[in-house]
């Protein structure tokens, strides 16, 4: 498996610290960064490039945020599509050219997939998991927004299973890209979770480890790679950034490192139009 495990790959566009993967540059089929909380409007606890929260003057400079994101990246205004995020296991399927109205639409969603050009996708997190997902022989992609709930509902193999039925894909031709998430470093969890997922029938031990005091350690990534997995997605067509973002809350929202009011940083993914160059 592919990974990136020191925070000095991260790269600097205008205003904008960013990661991307590898693999999906390489490709040169897709626009995508996984940004960090750095730069952006500066103010108060939600300061830096803050995408979601607060309320009042703050909404304000998530705004400016929004734009300063489409500007850097070269996407139009309207075109930055992101969700009301439910920690559930809903997946908008976008085939059709979106109307101007969307972005003021109560799109509550977990995942987004598309084959469109004009628009990009995007999720918001503070330590869940930002996964990309991009099939170059059928110009499809994805991108899913994955808590513990959203994962154990199953939401990365319900989006993937939808590309299979709705766009055709095959999944060992998938591409995928995991962004920076907290780690299993600092992902604690108690004993009513560990329930949850064992009477599901989750092979509970391949992605946790006991701490002791009736608590456990996830790595929700390797729950979201092991739902990829058993669907036929290659394991070396899997770029995961082993990036904490608890242990890294200088350069990373995190709710539990900053508390429940922390702000959100923005990873996006857009299919590139022919002459795009950005």
């Amino acid at each position: 498996m592919i990974s990136i495990a020191e925070r000095d790959e991260a790269k600097t566009l205008g205003e904008i610290t960013y990661f991307e993967a590898p693999s999906l540059k390489a490709l040169d089929l897709v626009n995508h960064a996984f940004c960090t909380r750095i730069r952006g409007v500066r103010r108060g606890m939600y300061s830096s490039l803050n995408l979601a929260g607060g309320k009042g003057e703050e909404q304000t400079r998530i705004h400016l945020n929004r734009k300063l994101v489409a500007k850097t990246f070269r996407i139009g205004p309207a075109q930055l599509i992101t969700m009301d995020q439910i920690h559930g296991d809903r997946i908008w399927i976008i085939d059709k050219p979106l109307p101007p109205s969307v972005p003021s639409l109560n799109c509550r969603y977990d995942a987004l997939l598309t084959d469109q050009r004009e628009i990009a996708i995007g999720v918001l997190t503070a330590d869940c998991v930002p996964i990309m997902l991009v099939d170059p022989n059928h110009t499809v992609i994805g991108i899913i927004h994955a808590g513990w709930r959203g994962t154990f509902l199953g939401i990365t193999r319900k989006a993937i299973h939808k590309m299979i039925h709705h766009f055709g894909i095959a999944p060992e031709g998938l591409l995928v890209a995991i962004g920076p998430s907290i780690g299993e470093c600092c992902y604690e969890v108690d004993e009513d979770v560990m329930a949850l997922f064992r009477s599901s029938g989750w092979n509970w031990q391949s992605f946790s480890r006991p701490r002791g005091g009736k608590k456990w350690t996830v790595n929700l990534a390797q729950a979201n790679i092991e739902q990829m997995k058993d669907l036929g997605v290659r394991d070396e067509n899997c770029c995961w950034m082993r990036i904490c973002t608890a242990c890294n809350h200088d350069i990373f929202f995190s709710s539990r490192a900053q508390g429940t009011r922390t702000g959100r940083q923005i990873s996006f993914i857009q299919l590139r139009d022919s002459i795009d160059t950005a």
